[in-house]
């Protein structure tokens, strides 16, 4: 997500036009556009060819754009770079550089946040492969800001199904001392249509290719278990039309899903 110029008043009417520009991408034909809740936009996307190069977030209440996030490539269209950005004056949120061993595949992620300007917190994360380069494990680091060091604060364990969706997952966290503490177990069912988010996911993401239906999360040490259902309709091509969500609580909530003609 290349850095956007705050836009000053002698480029007024090129700024608006970079606005715009940035509130309503431009779409890849058959691909998911948008996220709606009600009759409100949640997200947007948009392609370069088949690559996804931004996504917009919106307030669903006003219908403003809250943010948007800028991707970046290599030559041979791996991932590089995704930077987040506060809509109005482009302010930097977030960074994320992404590291590929000899095999293509993801080995690090380097992460920084920031607040009004300046970095607030940088991370790190690592993964692990099974012998189908299949994800294993994600580490994650606290990155210490004055002598660089990565302190490792969790990872989380991943068991795939045959079919390659994600059944469970571990998560463990590290404490001081160094040792590690189950926190949480979460696992996973899915339906047998595609995900079109699936070949969006980020590297280093527990991505399935079909859509969840529901999910139970239990916390070890408090022994509770939180609960979610996902229904959907579906479009003549299988992919999903509607999602509706319960919660924990029982609140339901509908999503819309838009494609691009």
């Amino acid at each position: 997500m290349p850095a956007l110029l705050f836009c000053g008043a002698v480029a007024l009417s090129s700024c608006e036009k970079n606005e715009q520009e940035t509130a309503m991408p431009a779409f890849e034909q058959g691909m998911i556009s948008h996220v709606m809740a009600d009759s409100a936009a949640v997200t947007a996307y948009a392609f370069s060819g088949k690559q996804l190069s931004q996504v917009n977030h919106y307030d669903t209440k006003t219908g403003k754009l809250e943010s948007f996030d800028k991707y970046e490539r290599d030559g041979s269209g791996k991932l590089v770079k995704a930077t987040s950005y506060a809509a109005g004056n482009h302010a930097l949120l977030s960074e994320q550089k992404y590291t590929y061993n000899t095999n293509g595949l993801l080995s690090k992620t380097e992460m920084a946040y920031y607040k009004g300007g300046k970095l607030e917190y940088s991370a790190l994360a690592t993964v692990e492969y099974d012998t189908k380069n299949n994800l294993k494990k994600k580490s994650l680091y606290e990155v210490n800001s004055a002598t660089e060091e990565a302190i490792p604060t969790s990872y989380t364990t991943f068991e795939l199904l045959p079919n390659g969706n994600y059944a469970n997952e571990k998560q463990y966290v590290i404490d001081d001392k160094g040792e590690a503490s189950l926190f949480s177990t979460t696992t996973y069912s899915y339906d047998s249509n595609q995900n079109p988010f699936h070949e969006l996911a980020e590297p280093g993401s527990a991505s399935s290719p079909n859509n969840m239906i529901a999910s139970s999360a239990l916390v070890h040490n408090s022994k509770k278990t939180y609960k979610y259902t996902y229904a959907y309709t579906y479009d003549e091509r299988g992919y999903p039309l509607t999602q509706t969500v319960v919660s924990p609580t029982g609140k339901s909530e509908t999503f819309n899903y838009l494609y691009s003609n």
